[in-house]
């Protein structure tokens, strides 16, 4: 594997991971402030150890792993979470699960056949914020029972928020899937 393993935007990735923790937690005990804070540093941290790493020429296989991981971390306890107190329904976790499961497998299988792991792609980017949209805005309804959306703009469990981060989470399977498969054909 190409790279240190422990740089600056390594070690942003990685910290994703507490914080995103710490914002379950906060989210579990309706602590709106501070757990919009974490949510906020989480999200922040994900666009930050990419521009770090392209700014200070330290691009490496290592942060190839640990952002994705880190996502799926964060994201995966955080849109658990919601779904234990009832904010998001189990079907659209499952589904996101399964998706960010798929794209984990493949990436290892490609890691495998091809020796480097797959950079992220702009879909995947997309989807992440879209969903950190939608988990965020559940979470906020959830800890001040104050409903962001009218009820009649709710379709199969998911507002207008939900809807567009499902699109985004299909899109971005179909993108991945596409894009591997381009690879592992030509290399």
């Amino acid at each position: 594997m190409r790279g240190p393993v422990l740089n600056t935007p390594n070690i942003i990735s990685l910290v994703r991971i507490p914080l995103g923790l710490a914002a379950c937690l906060l989210v579990y005990l309706r602590r709106p402030i501070p757990a919009l804070a974490f949510i906020f540093l989480a999200v922040l941290s994900d666009y930050l150890d990419g521009i770090v790493a392209r700014k200070t020429g330290s691009v490496s296989d290592w942060g190839k792993i640990f952002d994705p991981l880190a996502d799926k971390v964060a994201i995966g306890a955080f849109i658990v979470t919601l779904t234990a107190v009832g904010a998001v329904p189990l079907w659209f976790v499952v589904l996101f699960l399964a998706r960010d499961g798929m794209i984990a497998a493949g990436g290892i299988y490609m890691t495998r056949r091809l020796g480097s792991p797959p950079s992220s792609n702009i879909w995947g980017k997309y989807t992440s914020f879209t969903v950190s949209i939608y988990l965020t805005l559940a979470a906020v309804s959830y800890m001040t029972d104050v409903t962001v959306w009218p009820e009649s703009t709710v379709i199969l469990g998911l507002d207008p928020a939900g809807l567009l981060a499902l699109g985004f989470v299909m899109l971005s399977l179909f993108v991945y899937f596409s894009e591997s498969v381009k690879k592992l054909r030509s290399g």
